[in-house]
This record gives C-alpha cells, structure tokens and sequence, in this order.
C-alpha cells in the first residue's frame, strides 16, 4: 500500500506548482531517467505544462476544470471528460475555469514502457485478475473507502492512498460500496 501521507511533495519540473508523486520506477531516478511515473497534482495558475522528451502522458481531472490548449485546439478538462493522452514533448497550455483543478498523471517513458490509464466507479465488488508477470497496476482511491482482498489478507484505502499490484501478485477483489478509481497498467514497449 502506498498511503497518502508517505507520497512524496515535490516541486513540478517546471516550477511552476507543486505534485504528489504516488509512484517513481527506477527507485533512484529523477524526472530525467524514471520509467515511469504516477502523481497527483494541484493546479493553481494557469501555464504551459512541463515538457518531458520521449515520454507518453495520460491526465484526468480529479476536481475542476481545466482548459486546455493543444495542437492548436481547445477543450475542456473535468472529471467526467474522456482521459487527456499526449506527447510529453508536445507543447500544452491551461488555464483555470472556476480556480484551482487536481489532476491524476501518468507517464511512461516510451523506449521502455506503455500504459493505459483507465477510470472506473466501484459500487459492490470487482475482481481483478492476475497480472502478466511483466505488467504492473496501481490502483488509486479518488472518494470512497475501498477494500482489497487478496491471499485472506484486507488491506482498507481511503481518498488518496493507492496500492501497487505486480505481476507476481495473485488475483484480488475490490469492495467498496461507492468509491471512484483510477487504474493504470504499466507493462514493457513492445519491441
């Protein structure tokens, strides 16, 4: 488990804000040579996004609205929007509609890893397979309290917190009778 008050405050690369960073593979790397990444951040002032070469990027908006300008298009960002997927290298700028947004950031560096992140509202319980041994999920409680179950063993997330599930971990079933999650699988690029 990876519980909120252990994620690591650093500033943005840009400096422009401040990130909750959840998850950083290779222990040890920086911004420059992570694999790959997940974090949280709040959005206080409107800007361009930090460039990241040769890195893959998903976001979704935890609260807020966001807009956004890409590619030379404009859209809005919100909670219920379809997850925003992008070049790091790509110029992107924003600005805030009705103050501060949090959004929920995925990065993959390319040359060595994919992913897919994925948002889902878990009312009951939901089983969750075995992952290919080379494949790695996290698991991340935007509201709602959240069960997991695996091998006998509860594990209780609140808002916030999250746990890394690796392709040597078994199956588990997630129980929450209304909570909101992120899901990223992470796996290797594909040679």
């Amino acid at each position: 488990m990876i519980p909120k008050k252990a994620q690591l405050v650093m500033p943005w690369k840009n400096g422009g804000g401040m990130t909750r960073e959840i998850f950083r593979s290779l222990p040890g790397s920086n911004l420059d040579t992570f694999e790959w990444r997940i974090s949280v951040a709040t959005v206080g002032v409107a800007g361009r996004f930090s460039t990241f070469p040769d890195v893959d990027r998903s976001l979704a908006l935890i609260d807020g609205e966001l807009q956004l300008g890409y590619q030379s298009e404009h859209f809005t960002l919100t909670p219920t929007a379809p997850i925003f997927e992008f070049a790091g290298e790509e110029t992107v700028n924003s600005s805030l509609i009705r103050g501060p947004v949090t959004d929920f950031n995925v990065m993959t560096r390319r040359h060595c890893c994919k992913h897919k992140l994925a948002r889902a509202v878990v009312s009951g319980s939901l089983r969750i397979p075995a992952l290919a041994h080379s494949h790695t999920s996290v698991l991340y409680v935007v509201r709602g309290d959240l069960t997991i179950l695996s091998s006998d063993v509860e594990t209780a997330l609140a808002p916030g917190d999250a746990i890394l599930l690796s392709g040597a971990d078994q199956a588990v079933t997630v129980h929450a009778p209304d909570a909101e999650i992120m899901v990223v699988n992470v796996g290797k690029a594909p040679v």
